[in-house]
């Protein structure tokens, strides 16, 4: 009897995988933010009286089946790309910030007159000259 199971359970693996052949076939970062945002709109759908949450969640899981099954690997592959390029300026704007608030008693943050170039200096150092780093611009800031 585990035998008729094993082999059945096998020739569905097969027909899945030629099904598959020539396909994107991936859960990539992309689709993998877009299946964790129509678990969570699925969720709110409890919640809301309202049916909104409910189809954005059916959107987001049809754009999710669009893209797996997908034979347009490279497009698929560059959407994914530009998505993981977004993700990190975000992560790099959100530490940067977080950085700045942490230095915020230690440092003077200011921009550079000319090129607008973040530039910062030690608190309570009076009246200073300022080189800009990238265009080589001096000023005077009290600090």
């Amino acid at each position: 009897m585990g035998q008729i199971w094993l082999e059945r359970l096998l020739r569905w693996n097969a027909k899945i995988q030629k099904l598959l052949i020539g396909r994107y076939a991936q859960m990539d970062r992309l689709n993998n933010m877009l299946m964790k945002s129509s678990l969570v709109l699925l969720l709110l759908n409890l919640f809301i009286p309202t049916s909104i949450a409910f189809w954005l969640a059916a959107a987001l899981l049809v754009w999710i089946n669009y893209r797996f099954f997908s034979k347009r690997i490279y497009p698929r592959s560059n959407e994914n790309t530009r998505y993981v390029l977004i993700m990190q300026q975000l992560r790099k704007k959100f530490t940067n910030a977080k950085e700045k608030v942490q230095a915020r008693k230690i440092y003077t943050f200011f921009k550079c007159p000319n090129c607008k170039q973040q530039l910062r200096a030690p608190k309570g150092k009076g009246k200073i000259k300022v080189t800009c780093s990238t265009c080589k611009e001096q000023f005077t800031k009290i600090v």
